[in-house]
């Protein structure tokens, strides 16, 4: 793991991270947009995983929880989750929200709980992910209060 660098997104490596997004079957709609907050996992010079922020005040929207296939279960997961806390803190996020069709399990571990997405309110409703690329997921919350 000595060799795994986490480090802060950049345009350059959008083509990367955009395909491995689509290949996890993940949206990549808003990823663009909200470069700044993500996080990247890169291991000699090959990003192989993210995860990401969408800030909307104290509340943000964590998406494109992703590590390459080789790659899983080797604890790159939590570090980038681990490291995106901190940054979440850093802007002042009180609460997290994630949609999810397959990492439920994993984030209840990480302490988030199942919640309706019809009970989230505020502008990150109108986040991609709600709008449209995670419509039917399972919505989940994690207060860092």
């Amino acid at each position: 793991m000595n060799d795994i660098t986490i480090r802060q997104a950049t345009p350059a490596d959008y083509p990367a991270l955009s395909r491995l997004l689509k290949e996890a079957s993940l949206p990549v709609e808003g990823v663009a947009e909200h470069l700044e907050t993500f996080l990247v996992a890169v291991r000699e010079n090959v990003v192989i995983g993210s995860m990401g922020l969408e800030l909307y005040g104290q509340t943000a929207l964590l998406r494109s929880a992703v590590v390459s296939p080789p790659w899983r279960n080797s604890g790159i997961g939590t570090i980038l989750y681990d490291a995106l806390l901190v940054r979440a803190r850093e802007h002042g996020v009180r609460q997290l929200i994630l949609l999810t069709n397959t990492a439920e399990k994993y984030f209840e571990k990480k302490g988030f709980t199942r919640i309706d997405q019809h009970s989230v309110t505020g502008p990150i409703t109108q986040s991609v992910e709600f709008t449209g690329a995670c419509k039917h997921a399972v919505c989940m919350r994690l207060d860092l209060r």
